[in-house]
């Protein structure tokens, strides 16, 4: 009977923590919108099976008339079909422990000038 001995050219056990998230730097992370037109805010996770949860101001969202959750591929995208003011705040995207941060601002066409990326009002 021999004990088990360590075999040091068997794979490390060390596991290097993965991001839950791809792109976490380059991600658009400030999202404008128009009144009344769509605003999507996309993330793309590592895993394709990965779950998200979408958060707005600290609120869980849940899929309604105006909002909807979509997954194409590793892509998570929030649709809000017609963005309303109150639209307006900061979105997280959680996987797992992780969660992404987006900042939407709803801007008014033709709201002096030719309303290009004018934010008339910012909330």
């Amino acid at each position: 009977f021999l004990p088990l001995a360590f075999n040091p050219s068997s794979p490390s056990t060390d596991i290097q923590a993965k991001s839950t998230f791809l792109d976490k730097e380059t991600v658009q992370k400030e999202v404008k919108a128009t009144l009344s037109q769509k605003a999507t805010i996309s993330c793309e996770v590592a895993d394709i099976r990965a779950d998200v949860k979408w958060y707005k101001d600290g609120k869980l969202l849940n899929p309604s008339r105006a909002v909807r959750m979509e997954s194409k591929g590793k892509i998570r995208q929030l649709v809000i079909d017609s963005v309303e003011k109150k639209d307006a705040g900061e979105y997280f995207c959680e996987a797992g422990s992780e969660k992404l941060a987006f900042k939407l601002q709803i801007t008014a066409g033709g709201c002096g000038g030719d309303g290009e990326g004018e934010c008339c009002f910012c909330l």
